[in-house]
């Protein structure tokens, strides 16, 4: 058997796989991509595009049906636009296919082909969780891989999970007129976030029509009823629910790779890598959903755009991951980068951590848009004013993060940006008010606050 042989081998199209295959192949480094269904991932297929795309529709003037085929529609062009891109792009090579490992540097695909590179990355992404509860069939199941395929929207949509997934599309669902249950099985939806966001999206979703259940887990269902059972400590709910939609979690794509062949460590949350994406193999890599250090897209771009430096150029140092910033597209938005407030409390003492809050309804443009809610939230370190972590809940949060997110990452004082000027009248004009609370509440006591930070971070 003959066996193709290339500069790299990338196997899955998503993100993190296209970043690496279009940067080594902008090079002129030879590269196999390997695509077992879809070119552009869980972002353009099942997650980010479609989501988002229903998240602006279900604001406009149109039926259910009519936005939920225009999703469809434009994600289906979307992904012909990247198949088509990819498929012609110069020393690249698209093979559409599954991949095994032979050995560390050979791989055999399902079509019988056998390729070979020095370097194998390991982009195959992950795939929602599903639980299994009595009495539900697979007919009644959603996931992300199957929401943005419903023709028409269900009566009755219980969703299990809080998180991201769950509450955006609570939102976007109730708007496409079904009635809506979030259930989770925390005391809060939301866990990764600040508890008085994840309160405020609550009330939010609430406010909507949405019924929330916290602290609930899913028993069994009955087709008779169309009804869930949702055990909540000593009461019992029965939901109704013609669709239940699964956003529990999800797990790495690695099951059917055959790693042991190439001798990779994984376990179920990925494949453990350092910080230049390598696994114990040297040659073998992992970025993206399969990597430890990766759950968003954005994180999976970072991570291929450093790889390609780390595999062109390897004399070149390898700099350590950044804070990758959130954003959730509920009403509103919320933008995070950073610890929350009880990480931070473990990892400092809390005394050091200086807390700053400034709604948006007490901006300017906020007063003029008569916003009623939204806020920027602060942790800064006492005396140096060094940004921690923080928080946006705005109409457009996760545009207005990208400063703060700089500022993480560059470990820059709210001093500095007490200095900044911005236009005239914007949103972001809360961050510098929340820079000059803590310039106005520092300097007049400028000794003392050195003493107590110096105290606090040497005890």
């Amino acid at each position: 058997m003959s066996v193709k042989e290339f500069h790299t081998v990338i196997i899955g199209a998503g993100s993190a796989g296209l970043t690496v295959t279009v940067g080594l192949a902008n090079l002129g480094k030879s590269v196999a991509l390997i695509e077992r269904k879809h070119v552009g991932g869980d972002c353009t297929n099942v997650g980010c595009i479609p989501s988002k795309t229903l998240i602006h529709l279900v604001k406009q003037n149109l039926s259910p049906e009519e936005i939920l085929a225009k999703v469809r529609e434009r994600r289906d062009h979307l992904r012909e636009e990247e198949t088509h891109w990819i498929k012609n792009y110069k020393n690249v090579t698209l093979f559409e296919a599954e991949a095994q490992f032979v050995d560390k540097e050979m791989l055999e695909l399902s079509t019988g082909e056998r390729i070979k590179a020095k370097q194998i990355v390991i982009a195959t992404g992950s795939t929602p969780i599903r639980s299994t509860i009595k009495g539900l069939s697979q007919e009644r199941i959603l996931t992300n891989e199957t929401l943005f395929d419903l023709q028409h929207p269900p009566k009755h949509l219980a969703i299990l999970g809080g998180g991201i997934i769950g509450s955006e599309m609570a939102f976007a669902f109730r708007k496409l007129g079904c009635e809506v249950t979030l259930i989770d099985t925390g005391e809060r939806i939301l866990k990764v976030l600040e508890p008085e966001v994840s309160q405020l999206i609550q009330k939010r979703l609430q406010d909507e029509g949405v019924k929330v259940i916290t602290k609930g887990q899913a028993q069994h269902y009955s087709e008779a009823s169309e009804s869930l059972t949702v055990q909540q400590e000593n009461e019992t709910t029965n939901v109704k629910a013609d669709k239940v939609l699964m956003a529990i979690g999800r797990k790495a794509n690695l099951e059917n790779l055959r790693l042991e062949q190439a001798g990779v460590m994984f376990d179920k949350r990925g494949i453990p890598t350092n910080n230049a994406a390598q696994s114990n193999i040297p040659n073998i890599y992992a970025i993206g959903d399969v990597n430890h250090r990766s759950a968003f897209t954005h994180s999976a771009n970072a991570q291929g755009r450093k790889l390609v430096q780390k595999i062109a150029f390897p004399f070149l140092p390898v700099q350590a991951d950044p804070v990758f910033p959130s954003a959730t597209f509920t009403n509103p938005e919320i933008a995070q980068v950073g610890a929350t407030l009880e990480k931070l409390k473990e990892m400092f003492h809390s005394d050091l951590i200086k807390t700053y809050r400034f709604e948006l309804s007490k901006t300017d443009r906020g007063y003029t848009q008569n916003l009623q809610e939204g806020f920027v939230l602060i942790h800064a370190m006492q005396f140096t004013g060094r940004i921690l972590s923080a928080t946006i809940v705005a109409p457009n949060a996760s545009e207005m993060l990208s400063l703060l997110t700089f500022a993480v990452n560059q470990r820059i004082s709210l001093y500095k940006l007490s200095n900044l000027v911005f236009p005239y009248p914007v949103m972001s004009e809360a961050i510098k008010k929340l820079a000059d609370q803590f310039v106005f509440a520092t300097l007049p006591k400028l000794p003392k606050e050195l003493l107590s930070y110096l105290s606090k971070r040497w005890s």
